[in-house]
């Protein structure tokens, strides 16, 4: 029979996981391209060869003085700007769900405002620890609605969809495990039994 510490680990293994991969997820809503000032490549090469040809560093940095130290480049960034709960382009849009019947419109765009602050805030609320038990049944909510999405879109993305509708399910079977596997969890910050309201984890 395996001890109480060997099924604490498993259950952590899998609390950071979905903690994990919901913020990763999460923050990939707020990724997305912008201008910045970057360190001037050149500069650096040209100093660089410069140096190499047999000038000091202080020779080298005065023939290069004239050309910026940055430059103005667009790059891949994190911002609140650049959010974007559906994708922009392409079969997930706001658009394309606004249009099925299968969804309602009017719940389309509320729903891309908040799904990376979900997927963030679960994630993180399952990596302190806080009312574990409730923030993997809401997590498996969120993937469920994530799958109602591939099915609507499974007519038109055929096998694509169907495989994001599969891989969703092996998500749902991970916190299924974690629910299981909830007794042996340790080190909570604020466990559900704190909460008056939740009762998920009263004694048997």
């Amino acid at each position: 029979m395996k001890s109480n510490i060997t099924y604490t680990m498993a259950f952590w293994l899998i609390r950071f996981w979905l903690a994990a991969r919901a913020i990763g997820t999460g923050l990939t809503k707020f990724q997305g391209k912008a201008p910045a000032q970057v360190p001037n490549a050149e500069k650096a090469t040209e100093m660089q060869a410069l140096i190499e040809a047999g000038m000091s560093k202080q020779e080298a940095l005065e023939a290069v003085a004239d050309m910026p130290d940055t430059v103005e480049k667009v790059v891949d960034t994190l911002g609140f700007s650049l959010y974007h709960g559906l994708p922009e382009k392409g079969p997930m849009t706001v658009e394309t769900f606004s249009a099925s019947p299968l969804m309602p419109s009017f719940a389309v765009q509320p729903y891309a405002w908040v799904l990376g602050f979900a997927l963030i805030g679960l994630g993180v609320t399952l990596l302190l620890g806080i009312c574990t038990r409730l923030t993997l049944f809401l997590m498996g909510l969120l993937y469920i609605s994530l799958t109602w999405g591939f099915i609507i879109l499974e007519p038109s993305m055929g096998p694509a969809a169907a495989a994001g509708i599969a891989y969703l399910g092996v998500h749902m079977v991970i916190i299924v495990a974690g629910l299981f596997l909830a007794d042996y969890n340790k080190f909570e910050l604020l466990s559900c039994k704190k909460f008056g309201f939740c009762k998920c984890a009263c004694e048997k």
